[in-house]
């Protein structure tokens, strides 16, 4: 094949009259004599074929590209791993390589033997030649095996030599540096014996060798999609969670201590200390032997702090969470009236806040029984009385300005709303010398703005940044809190060398579904807060489980009724007149006041056909519990409850905080609760301080799934049994339920 058939003729041809180059035409005659000489020459037989020279050269390219994408890829400091899609690829490439060769070699061998079957000594010659540049070639790619494998060891040692910190800096520029020239080097050595055996392969063709093409090194191998791994789900749940949280103390609800075996420990004194003979006394009075769980709890942190604290001593914050009926109140009015019965000037020194008039009223009563004898004042206002007896009732000197305030009382008891208006328009009210502001029910509390009455009373128990100006002279007798001195500016310390008066308020939040929002718990501005959590010693200690999972007195029974809509009033009169079940002195809780009123209405009228239409047994009283009822409507109500003269309270969620009834022996849950909370408050108004108790909850079949879903996620879907109730059971009942029916409908004027 001639020189001329490979190469286009540039220009115009030479018939048309044109001059041919000198050059071209000493190329073209330097080409037709070598032509003339190799057709002299007998012909050399060709070891490879065209097809598998351009193939061979084609996976050459291949594999040179596929190892600058390996380097490519490779940092210096990682551990360089293979992309097993590239790995795969080469192998196959090289597979091919071989295959393609074995094949034209076993043609060309039937060629030579068609035209002769014995081999002439040029022909072994060639074939030995042949053999031995194959075995070179084999050798070559097992040293380029060698260097790649050593150079992969180097690349591993570096790798893990670069984790540890170089001493000097130059040194590992020098060392970095050996490194790529070593690279390098390695490179020329694999190009360099890739161009050997190009030209090898070019010499064995007869063939003269012809500069290949560089082309651009190819893209990285876009890595295949990877799932980032999931971080633990512990990690998670930890996240948010409020200061002091974590560290939360745990304690078991079955815990019972016997009130002479309390020691706890006073600052400055070695030896243990217990209660006062006196308050000992005043516990016997009100039968209290031992405390439970959440009292010896938190007891021994709160009773050895001082009236006056130390100067410098940490006064941390506390948040107790226990179940309902554990006895949350004594735990902080025993420790109150312990500390502040030590005072001499009556001063307002601590400040009780309560979600309810009734529960006012409860906490009151038990703080009065255990100050007897102590000369402690105690007040509270809800707004049952004027406002101007409650100013009466709160401050000894309305006319003179005082810095200091005036105060008759040592503890008061306060729902927010008429707090917020005493702060507001009473003369002289302070909390200035507040050493101790409770917080009891304080998830409700928190949950509800009354004038965003969180805010205004922590900024009245610490002094203002701004020095405040006075309009009048300071009383000989007019006493200011330390904390205050400098914001009236009685003093002046705003010399480096002189340390802020800290403020003595400590705060005690009490709840049984203790939030866990650090929105909320941040607004309550804690000091050093301490998580103390009394529940079920199966349920987990972890303070993820905050506000999640809830804990539910160890002597309570909870059980469920699934049933029709229509059904529902048959039920609850079958649930109090048969004996197998017989609800008495039980709680009713329905959805809201209106539904209240019709269920007391309808069970009145039942129990009056009923009794008198023969059905037998003694009437059962009911009654309506609301927030429209009188302070003394409402305690002559729960004394005849607890005296038996009333079996059944039907009621909202008004009452389902804190109120403690010890004659409850069940509670009904006769419209399902929307949330966990309001059901876990529901049943704690029964099984309180030990006894026994059962909880009903009547549902509907298109709430079951609701009520199931929400006791699931708690939990606690497992504790509540299932009770069936046959429509036949409820035959009895229906000629009197008609006719209650009846005369609810003429009663409210429509449709029941």
């Amino acid at each position: 094949m001639s020189f001329e058939n490979d190469m286009p003729q540039a220009g115009p041809s030479t018939g048309s009259g044109a001059v041919i180059h000198a050059d071209r035409l000493n190329m073209m005659a330097s080409t037709s004599g070598a032509g003339a000489t190799t057709s002299a020459l007998p012909t050399k037989k060709k070891n490879l074929s065209e097809k598998q020279k351009a193939r061979n050269k084609k996976n050459l390219k291949k594999r040179k590209k596929i190892k600058q994408a390996q380097k490519a890829a490779a940092p210096k400091n990682k551990e360089w791993k293979p992309d097993p899609v590239l790995e795969a690829l080469k192998k196959a490439t090289a597979q091919t390589a071989d295959q393609d060769s074995e094949s034209d070699s076993d043609s060309e061998k039937e060629d030579t033997g068609l035209k002769g079957k014995e081999l002439t000594k040029e022909e072994k010659d060639a074939k030995e030649a042949k053999e031995q540049r194959k075995q070179e070639k084999r050798e070559k790619r097992e040293k380029r095996e060698e260097r790649r494998e050593r150079r992969r060891a180097e690349r591993e040692k570096a790798a893990k030599g670069a984790v540890e910190p170089a001493v000097i800096g130059d040194d590992a520029d020098v060392s970095d540096d050996d490194e790529e020239d070593g690279e390098a080097e390695a490179m020329d050595e694999d190009e360099k014996d890739e161009r050997d055996e190009n030209a090898s392969a070019s010499e064995a063709e007869g063939g003269t060798t012809q500069p290949v093409e560089s082309s651009p090194p190819p893209l990285q191998a876009f890595p295949l999609p990877r799932a980032a791994p999931a971080p633990d789900a512990a990690v998670l749940a930890r996240q948010g969670l409020p200061k002091g949280l974590e560290d939360a103390v745990f304690v078991d609800q079955s815990l019972r201590i016997p009130i002479d075996e309390l020691k706890f420990q006073v600052s400055g004194n070695q030896e243990s200390q217990g209660l006062s003979e006196r308050i000992r006394k005043r516990l016997g009075e009100i039968d209290v032997e031992e405390f439970f769980a959440v009292q010896a709890a938190i007891l021994p942190h709160l009773l050895p702090l001082r009236l006056v604290p130390l100067p410098y001593s940490n006064m941390s914050d506390y948040l107790i969470s226990a179940p309902t009926g554990s006895g949350k109140t004594l735990a902080y009015a025993v420790p109150i009236v312990e500390i502040l019965s030590q005072r001499v000037v009556t001063r307002l020194r601590a400040l009780i806040v309560l979600p309810t008039r009734d529960l006012v009223v409860q906490v009151r009563e038990t703080l009065e029984a255990l100050a007897k004898g102590t000369g402690l004042n105690i007040g509270s206002v809800t707004g049952q009385h004027s406002f101007a007896q409650e100013q009466h009732q709160l401050i000894a000197d309305m006319e003179t300005p005082l810095l200091g305030g005036s105060s008759k009382l040592d503890i008061l008891i306060a729902t927010p709303g008429r707090l917020m208006d005493h702060l507001a328009s009473t003369p002289n009210f302070t909390l200035q010398h507040l050493r101790f502001l409770v917080i009891d029910e304080a998830d409700r509390l928190l949950n509800q703005s009354f004038q965003n009455w969180l805010a205004q009373v922590l900024a009245y128990t610490r002094p203002p940044d701004k020095p405040i100006e006075r309009t009048f002279e300071r009383q000989p007798y007019d006493h200011v809190a330390p904390a205050w001195t400098e914001a009236f500016g009685l003093i002046d310390m705003s010399a480096e060398w002189n340390d802020p008066v800290p403020v003595t308020c400590q705060k005690l939040l009490f709840s049984a579904t203790l939030t866990r929002d650090p929105s909320k718990v941040a607004a309550l501005a804690l000091n050093d807060p301490k998580y103390f959590i009394v529940q079920s010693s199966l349920l987990p200690s972890e303070p993820t489980s905050i506000g999640e999972q809830f804990a539910f007195p160890s002597s309570l029974t909870e059980k469920m009724l699934i049933l029709p809509a229509a059904l529902k009033p048959l039920n609850l009169i079958h649930l109090i007149h048969h004996s197998d079940y017989h609800v008495n002195s039980a709680l009713v809780f329905t959805k809201s006041v209106e539904s209240a009123l019709r269920l007391v209405k309808l069970l009145e009228f039942f129990e009056d056909a009923y009794v008198l239409g023969g059905g037998g047994g003694k009437r059962v009283q009911v009654r309506g519990y609301t927030g429209e009822m009188k302070s003394g409507e409402r305690k002559k109500l729960l004394a005849d409850f607890t005296d038996g003269k009333v079996n059944l309270i039907v009621c909202s969620d008004l009452i389902a905080r804190g109120m403690d009834l010890p004659s409850v022996s069940q509670v009904v849950s006769y419209d399902v609760p929307l949330d966990m909370r309001k059901y876990v408050h529901r049943v704690g108004r029964t099984a309180r301080a030990g006894r026994e108790g059962t909880a009903w909850t009547m549902i509907e079949k298109q709430e079951a799934l609701h009520f199931k879903g929400m006791m699931n996620a708690a939990g606690h879907l497992k504790s509540i049994r299932k009770v069936k109730v046959k429509e036949e059971d409820l035959a009895g009942y229906r000629e009197s339920y008609d006719i209650a029916m009846r005369r609810l409908k003429e009663h409210f004027g429509r449709d029941a």
